[in-house]
């Protein structure tokens, strides 16, 4: 009797659990028709080789989807994608077929392999150039590369840059072969075959290298990648960007020292500060420290006087403060710079800068024709120093910036 009782409770469970199950909505259905054709093409650009095209050449299908290898993909029927760089990629297309009412077609999938490679070149063409505006240049001297492309034949070099916008900036483009490591410098010829300057550098300079024999030069890998290859702008005899004096000048400035020499930057005559042979003492011409000169960005030059300024008796009056004298008295003039020279020429009457006695001294600077001639030693965003040769010496100014 147990044997029949058991056997009675297995059926009704298992008529249950049918009866259940059909009663279950959420059953996925039969999946009916057929198996899609799965099939593709790709093209890569002629244009861009990163730019591939796909082709779909499925059949039976009624949805797509596209991976491209790269973490990026498509449901478009025939997608276009561009990669980011080179290298090789699995395609993978799945295509679905009409299902059910539950959207459960047939799923197929295919994939392929594509490549996409660099070029490579043989030799380059390789773009040089320097901004030799703080080179003080004369006027016939040539800029010249030499390097081990040529056998650093330095003076002798027959790479001759030039500069057709004069900007100050000279260039050159040269065939070299490629993965090669190459060592350079940039030199002035004065145009008769003689050196007229040359970089220099040594183990302090990052932009150089040691050629192996104790010198020192700017060095430069040329990749078979690319057909046409750009150094960038170097400055003459710098690992630094060369520095745009006419652009720090623009702004007003008061001087702080003036001294006076045999010889440029020496002081042995006079100076204005402390610790110059004969310095009077600093701050003991404060209406000469207040007054003010200004340059613009349009070509103007202002000196600001104020209600007094120092005096001396060149002027036919006593050594010391007092009401400004014309033509040195505040007004407004025009200023030209030379960045190749460095030389920064004031322009009008009475148009100086500094003190009005390093503007005439009595005649013994020669100056005449309402003008005046400075050598920019340096200027920083904070100080501007000048020089003025004269017959017999030389004056030299230091001003700050207002």
């Amino acid at each position: 009797m147990k044997s029949r009782k058991f056997k009675s409770f297995l059926f009704l469970v298992v008529m249950f659990t049918a009866i259940t199950f059909s009663c279950d909505d959420s059953m996925p259905e039969p999946i009916y028709g057929s198996k899609p054709t799965v099939a593709f093409t790709a093209t890569q650009s002629a244009s861009d080789i990163y730019t591939w095209s796909f082709t779909n050449s499925s059949s039976g299908a009624i949805s797509y989807n596209w991976n491209f290898g790269d973490g990026n993909g498509s449901s478009d029927a025939n997608p276009s994608h561009t990669y980011s760089g080179a290298g090789s990629y699995t395609v993978t297309l799945t295509a679905t077929a009409a299902g059910t009412s539950n959207a459960l077609g047939w799923r197929q999938s295919v994939s392929q392999g594509i490549s996409i490679e660099l070029p490579t070149y043989e030799t380059a063409d390789v773009s040089f150039s320097v901004d030799m505006k703080n080179a003080a240049l004369s006027s016939g001297n040539l800029v010249k590369l030499t390097g081990t492309f040529e056998g650093f034949t330095g003076n002798n070099s027959t790479l001759v840059m030039s500069d057709d916008d004069s900007d100050g900036v000279y260039e050159i483009t040269i065939p070299l072969a490629t993965n090669t490591v190459y060592d350079y410098k940039f030199i002035v010829d004065d145009g008769t075959g003689q050196w007229n300057g040359q970089e220099i550098f040594d183990e302090g300079d990052d932009c150089a290298r040691d050629d192996g024999n104790g010198y020192w030069n700017r060095y430069l890998t040329v990749n078979n990648l690319e057909q046409t290859q750009t150094v960038p702008t170097a400055c003459f005899d710098s690992c630094a960007d060369c520095i745009d004096y006419g652009a720090l000048l623009i702004g007003s400035w008061s001087p702080i020292d003036i001294y006076v020499g045999s010889s440029r930057g020496s002081d042995e005559w006079w100076g204005y500060l402390e610790g110059h042979p004969w310095a009077p003492g600093a701050g003991s011409r404060p209406c000469w420290e207040d007054d003010f000169f200004e340059f613009k960005a349009d070509g103007t030059f202002t000196v600001g006087l104020g209600d007094a300024t120092y005096l001396e008796p060149w002027q036919n009056v006593a050594e010391g403060c007092g009401s400004p004298i014309a033509p040195w008295i505040s007004a407004s003039h025009t200023y030209t710079f030379d960045q190749a020279t460095l030389m920064l020429t004031v322009i009008g009457d009475g148009a100086y800068l500094g003190g009005p006695q390093k503007a005439h001294n009595n005649g013994e600077d020669g100056i005449s024709g309402g003008q005046i001639e400075y050598h920019v030693k340096h200027v920083t965003d904070t100080e501007l120093h000048v020089e003025m040769q004269y017959p017999s010496g030389w004056w030299s100014t230091v001003l700050k910036r207002n």
